[in-house]
């Protein structure tokens, strides 16, 4: 049984405008830009869901500082604040940071210096609430730890992480705008090809419409050579998006645990990078029917 599909035809209607395919540039040129659109997909979906993973977790995490310039006073303050700190509701966890990793932490900006003993740094204390603390909840932490270190600060993760969430968020935007653009581009190739195409084989139509031939059938014929482009272009397109996503997501995942350690495709991204070629087949394949059949009654 033959199937009836809109890129179907039979031996004898494919001698009258032969496919082409491979050798001109059109399946190319869609092989080019499904690779950058399902690039920038990939790169907008793998940031969501790395920001998605960190929010959940890094968001109810805070930082404790003592700024305290006597050692002795600093350390007791860190562990009463400590132990202040463990008896609260709605803190699960609570992590003293010693003394030579907050020193650490500033070696890169302060090089050698950072370990002199004469260069006070603050006692930090690592939070981890059973849920995101608000600024209200931080605001009266603070406010109740300070009678026993004057000088401590309070600071969530989720304030500095905003602009990341804000530019992850933004990209995922321009990602899609992106998309729209290349697929905007390739209708306007089609578009270009099929008119190239109508001129090409103009005799050819003629000829048709005399023998009685319809302009719907001249548009399936055209539609069935888009369509093989098409599917041979979004199929090397994909192809060579999948190398590349996996290539560089074995780079990401080497990456010290942070913000982009999680920046991989998810489960669910893979079906949706697979709709992009099948969207621009179906695309390519209503704007050359479109394309031919505007066309032919502007040229007859």
């Amino acid at each position: 049984m033959q199937l009836n599909l809109p890129f179907t035809a039979n031996p004898h209607e494919r001698q009258l405008i032969p496919d082409g395919r491979f050798t001109g540039p059109m399946p190319w040129v869609m092989a080019i830009m499904l690779f950058l659109s399902l690039l920038a997909a990939a790169a907008a979906l793998a940031l969501v869901h790395a920001a998605s993973q960190g929010s959940e977790s890094l968001s109810r995490q805070a930082t404790v500082q003592i700024l305290e310039d006597d050692p002795g006073a600093r350390l007791s303050q860190q562990q009463q604040v400590a132990s202040r700190l463990r008896q609260q509701p709605g803190i699960s966890d609570v992590n003293i940071v010693p003394e030579s990793e907050a020193r650490a932490l500033l070696e890169p900006w302060l090089g050698d210096v950072a370990e002199d003993s004469d260069i006070p740094v603050p006692a930090l204390i690592d939070l981890e609430f059973d849920a995101a603390p608000d600024r209200a909840r931080l605001t009266a932490l603070r406010r109740d730890v300070s009678r026993i270190a004057p000088s401590v600060r309070i600071d969530g993760n989720a304030q500095w992480l905003q602009p990341w969430f804000d530019l992850v968020y933004s990209m995922l935007w321009v990602a899609l705008a992106i998309v729209l653009l290349l697929l905007f581009a390739t209708s306007a190739t089609v578009a270009l090809a099929v008119r190239g195409a109508l001129n090409t084989h103009k005799g050819t139509i003629e000829i048709m419409h005399m023998m009685g031939g319809t302009d719907l059938q001249v548009a399936r014929l055209f539609q069935r050579r888009v369509a093989l482009d098409a599917l041979f272009g979004g199929a090397l397109g994909l192809a060579l998006a999948v190398v590349v996503i996996l290539l560089l997501g074995e780079r990401v995942a080497a990456l010290e645990p942070g913000l982009l350690s999680g920046a991989s495709v998810p489960l669910y991204g893979w079906p949706l990078l697979l709709l992009i070629p099948v969207a621009v087949t179906a695309l390519s394949m209503a704007m050359a029917r479109w394309t031919v059949l505007s066309t032919l009654k502007k040229m007859l």
